[in-house]
């Protein structure tokens, strides 16, 4: 019998092959060979991965990433995302608060500040919403407020991290500044001659204001720059952030003496002179209110040989020791002012003392060609001081103004001052619209809000546009987190003293009264070269200081006193200061989030959240045994009129007795949270 045909076996590729089924599992199979392999991991390693980051891959990160060559710091943010529009900021909002107003009402009063904010003609419809939500917009104003201000208690650490360079760049200034004065003043030993008492205590008998008058501009000397559109780029401040040390510690030029001899004799015929800088005035008008002004400065007292009359001029102060808000925007202002005047920044003006203004043309190419084989190739660092940073455009402005005071009676006080100043710019090259101020304001709490102006800035900002006799300043607000520019913002005379009215309960003319007054008491001192120091165990006196040959337990050094201790932040950070969020300022976060300010973030369905009333649950009745009935005495029409009467003004009177109490528990906490 033939053996059967052999029957076909298939290609000889895909014999002794194992069957469809083994490679038809899933992937997580647990006879798969690759998924074991893969988790063939020790399982408490695995879980202590699942539940925390390894502190290898946190050191791996910060010791082996790429560092930024220009600070030698890891970048933050190594790539960013420029095709999506996210924002920066972000409103701090933990526990999900809600606005009472919904977004359309939120939306058009925005579009009233804005339009207020930037002087165009307000929708009628929109300040119809303004006006209806207003009572709602004040409630929670206040309460914001505090939530704020609790936010900036609870964590200032945080918020004020990004300080440290900026004191670490003044405390290079101040050591130039120190040296500049240790170089041009002996070591002296000096002692408390008397105390003159400070402005707030200096008011007179008589109610009486004070005014200043006759304002002329004498001469300007130096550069002025001519800013055609007022506003900062924003290439400008990235620059400054990682070159501030460069520009803010440059060598500055000597000022120049712009008063000259023959015109303070001339001026004593008539009467006393004083000359007052600027940044004198300002310390006596403000010293005490920040622990970061300054607090000493020279005054002379000289006699005139040809009449009784005196010069008594107030030299510059010296330069504060405590960093904080006011030296942080000194320190942006130089390092800003630096930076502008390089060659080809920006457009100048060059005032001649005869007064004539000539534009100063930029700096031609140079003409060597662009290969040089013979010239020597010299590295540096990248941080080390180059001879390109030239010393910055600057002017200096003399301006005389009488400082006149009258009372009930018709007798008036005119006192003759001479004041030297800076123009920070002009808008147009025949000088007819120059710029009254210019600030760089830092902002510390770029997530809440825009901050008011301290006192001091909104005193400066209003002596400046009332002695350059102009109607328009200038705030341009910056973010301390990253110097981004935050908002450019406008400012008049009759804003500055509303905001000083309001938040700061000052009144210009009482001030510039008290400001008589003391002038009137330095008059009765002796001639003689003073030193003028404001000591905090004395918060109501000005101490005046003399000279003296012997050392005594009570006297000090003036070296020593300029060097003894290195400017640091810690007194600020100590002390409660804060500065409250403008309800009127709309920034860039309230622009990119379209967040009002002093709101809290609306409902994203649209609704405006309602007070909730809390329901107290009913108890149940237990069971009593029941009662016998007894007759009840019925009561006539009348008596229950007047029983109703009575039930109705007794509960009137106790909503009134809740509503006064609520009401001055909230007065009582927002006098808190306003204390500066």
């Amino acid at each position: 019998m033939e053996k059967d045909a052999a029957l076909y076996g298939g290609n000889a590729v895909f014999r002794n092959q194992p069957s469809y089924k083994v490679f038809n599992k899933s992937f997580e199979h647990v006879d798969d060979a690759l998924y074991t392999l893969l988790n063939e991991v020790d399982p408490e390693v695995l879980r202590m991965e699942l539940k925390e980051t390894s502190d290898v891959f946190k050191s791996f990160n910060r010791n082996s990433a790429l560092r930024d060559p220009r600070n030698n710091e890891v970048p933050e943010r190594p790539i960013r995302d420029l095709s999506t529009v996210t924002s920066l900021y972000s409103f701090p909002n933990p526990l999900e608060r809600h606005s009472e107003l919904n977004l359309t009402q939120q939306a058009a009063c925005m579009r009233v500040l804005l339009a207020w904010q930037r002087r165009q003609p307000v929708d009628e419809q929109d300040f119809v919403v303004w006006q209806a939500t207003e009572k709602k917009r004040c409630n929670e104003q206040q309460r914001v407020q505090k939530h704020i201000h609790d936010h900036e208690n609870g964590s200032k650490e945080v918020i004020y991290a990004p300080m440290k360079s900026l004191v670490a760049v003044y405390r290079k200034w101040y050591e130039l500044g120190v040296r500049k004065l240790i170089q041009a003043y002996p070591n002296d030993s000096y002692m408390t001659f008397s105390g003159l008492p400070q402005l707030p205590q200096c008011k007179s008998l008589n109610s009486q204001t004070a005014s200043i008058e006759q304002v002329e501009l004498e001469r300007t000397v130096g550069r002025v720059r001519l800013w055609r559109e007022v506003k900062v780029r924003h290439e400008a401040m990235r620059t400054l952030r990682l070159r501030l040390d460069r520009y803010a510690t440059r060598k500055a030029r000597e000022p120049v003496q712009l008063l000259r001899k023959e015109d303070k004799e001339l001026e004593l015929e008539a009467g006393n002179v004083f000359v007052l800088p600027l940044d004198s005035l300002l310390m006596l008008l403000t010293t005490g209110s920040y622990i970061d002004l300054p607090t000493e400065m020279f005054v002379s007292l000289r006699e005139s040989p040809s009449s009784r009359h005196k010069c008594m001029e107030f030299q510059s102060p010296f330069p504060a020791r405590n960093c904080g808000w006011h030296t942080n925007s000194l320190i942006l202002k130089l390092a800003y002012g630096a930076y502008i005047s390089q060659p080809g920044q920006a457009e100048w003006l060059d005032y001649n003392i005869n007064g004539a203004v000539q534009e100063v043309p930029n700096e031609p190419a140079c003409d060597k060609s662009s290969i040089d084989l013979h010239m020597v190739y010299k590295p540096q660092a990248i941080d080390q001081q180059s001879s390109d940073v030239l010393d910055g455009n600057c002017n200096n402005a003399l301006v005389s103004w009488t400082l006149r005071s009258k009372g009930e009676g018709e007798e008036c006080n005119d006192f003759q001052i001479f004041s030297t100043l800076s123009i920070p710019a002009v808008t147009d090259s025949n000088v007819k619209d120059p710029l009254g101020c210019h600030f760089i304001k830092l902002e510390n709490k770029p997530d809440c809000g825009c901050e008011i102006m301290s006192k001091y800035e909104l005193i400066s900002a209003w002596l400046q546009l009332k002695l350059l006799r102009v109607e328009m300043g200038h705030c341009t607000r910056i973010s301390l987190r990253d110097f981004e520019p935050m908002l450019e913002e406008k400012l008049t005379l009759m804003s500055l003293e509303q905001q000083l009215h309001d938040y700061y309960n000052t009144s210009m003319p009482q001030l510039l009264s008290n400001l008589c007054e003391f002038l009137k008491l330095l008059d009765t001192v002796p001639a003689g070269d003073y030193l003028l120091r404001y000591s905090p165990k004395y918060k109501d006196k000005f101490l005046l200081c003399i000279v003296t040959k012997e050392t005594t337990p009570q006297s000090f050094e003036l070296h020593k006193l300029l060097t003894e201790s290195s400017p640091s932040d810690q007194a600020f950070l100590t002390q409660s200061s804060y500065l409250p969020i403008s309800p009127t300022l709309c920034g860039r976060l309230h622009e990119e989030l379209q967040l009002l300010p002093c709101a809290f973030p609306a409902k994203a369905n649209g609704r405006s959240v309602q007070r909730r009333k809390v329901v107290v649950p009913r108890p149940e009745p237990s069971r009593q045994a029941p009662v016998r009935r007894q007759s009840l005495k019925k009561w006539s029409e009348t008596q229950s009129r007047e029983l109703r009467r009575r039930h109705k003004a007794g509960q009137k009177k106790r909503a009134r007795a809740r509503k006064k109490t609520a009401a001055n528990e909230e007065k009582i906490q927002l006098e808190k949270i306003m204390t500066l």
